[in-house]
């Protein structure tokens, strides 16, 4: 029953008792009931409207409890997701120092490593230059101690060549003799090698060997005025010195008596 269907019985409680006889008027305890039953209706409902408020108050408490721990979870996150990039800056700078410092280190054997094969180079260089010297000495001994073989051959065929055009001998033959000993000339200068100026010239140690003297009124003292074998040189190298016979001034008693007679 409602609040105002409690009304409604007062009020018909009200006009029973003034019109009606008391014979047909509604018990008082009836009444009664039902106003304590409207009265408890109404609170009812007036707590239930409280209970919906509180629900709803609740609700609204919840709801913003839950907005604020949404807010709180998307602060949180964002936090943690700025540590992480933080982080990350961190882990790259981190890594960069990391690169820079290896790549220091790479350099620096790198600087060093070709530091050692610029000397190597220079030592193989050095190395190749002596080897090579070494073998071009090798060549031109080699080479000299063979000519020097077909000198002493030279000079053999020339004395024979002397002895043929002093004896009787055919021109044929000797013409024969001095076109081989030319090609034997021919071959001797076209590798490198040149004779030994001797005759007129002062003596020279390095190109000659002296083996006698004569007396000479017309030479300078020391002048070579005989050649016993010819010398020769290879590539402006001694081959073999020239053996010479020096010219000497004879000092006679008249050169000496002079001066103490002046």
């Amino acid at each position: 029953m409602t609040f105002c269907s409690c009304l409604i019985l007062i009020t018909m409680q009200t006009s029973w008792d003034n019109h009606i006889p008391s014979t047909w008027a509604i018990p008082n305890y009836l009444v009664n009931i039902l106003s304590v039953r409207g009265i408890m209706e109404v609170k009812l409902n007036v707590d239930d409207n409280e209970t919906k408020e509180f629900k709803s108050d609740i609700h609204k408490d919840e709801k913003n409890e839950q907005d604020i721990q949404r807010q709180e979870d998307e602060s949180n996150e964002e936090n943690d997701e700025s540590d992480k990039i933080n982080n990350h800056d961190n882990s790259q700078e981190s890594g960069t120092e990391v690169l820079r410092e290896e790549i220091s280190r790479l350099k620096q054997t790198s600087e060093s490593n070709i530091t050692k094969l610029r000397y190597l180079l220079a030592d193989y260089d050095n190395y190749r230059k002596q080897i090579e010297k070494q073998m071009q000495g090798k060549v031109e001994s080699t080479k000299a101690e063979l000519i020097l073989k077909i000198i002493n051959i030279y000079d053999d065929y020339l004395r024979a060549l002397n002895t043929v055009e002093n004896n009787t001998c055919s021109p044929a033959i000797v013409a024969g003799l001095n076109g081989i000993l030319k090609n034997i000339e021919t071959l001797l200068k076209s590798e490198g090698v040149l004779e030994i100026e001797a005759i007129g010239t002062p003596f020279d140690a390095n190109v000659h060997d002296a083996v006698g003297f004569a007396s000479s009124e017309d030479q300078p003292e020391n002048t070579v005025v005989d050649v016993v074998r010819r010398g020769f040189m290879l590539n402006k190298k001694v081959l073999r010195p020239s053996l010479v016979v020096l010219s000497k001034k004879i000092i006679s008693n008249k050169d000496t008596e002079q001066p103490k007679m002046e």
